[in-house]
């Protein structure tokens, strides 16, 4: 039977490689945050070894999400890249959807209104 310490530390050892080569920013992380990573990344492994149902429900819905999100960076990209680049944000945007949704309103309430009268 191998040693679970052991094991926990070789797959922590492989995701501080897998991040360092991914990100440039530093990050602090626990050591509890490292064992409840590798262990999530374990469970996920012995559940594909076991041919668990639950895992391929994860994953098919995995990539639902994947095409989903491409989906709406594809639809929307274009319209929010040159407020990102000029930054303004999103933030210019939504303000503007509810100033002209609060407007709209406004006037379906005097239509409404009038023909009460």
């Amino acid at each position: 039977m191998e040693d679970y310490d052991k094991v926990v530390d070789e797959v922590l050892d492989m995701l501080d490689e897998q991040y360092k080569a991914k990100r440039t920013t530093i990050t602090k992380v626990t050591r509890q945050t490292k064992i409840d990573r590798a262990i999530g990344a374990l469970a996920t492994k012995f559940a594909k070894e076991m041919n668990d149902p639950m895992y391929r429900k994860l994953v098919k819905f995995r990539d639902r999400y994947f095409k989903y999100r491409d989906q709406i960076r594809a639809k929307y990209g274009p319209r929010v890249r040159s407020r990102a680049l000029s930054g303004k944000g999103i933030s210019d945007m939504i303000k503007k959807k509810e100033k002209s949704g609060s407007q709209t309103g406004k006037t379906k309430e005097k239509k409404v209104q009038k023909k009460k009268r």
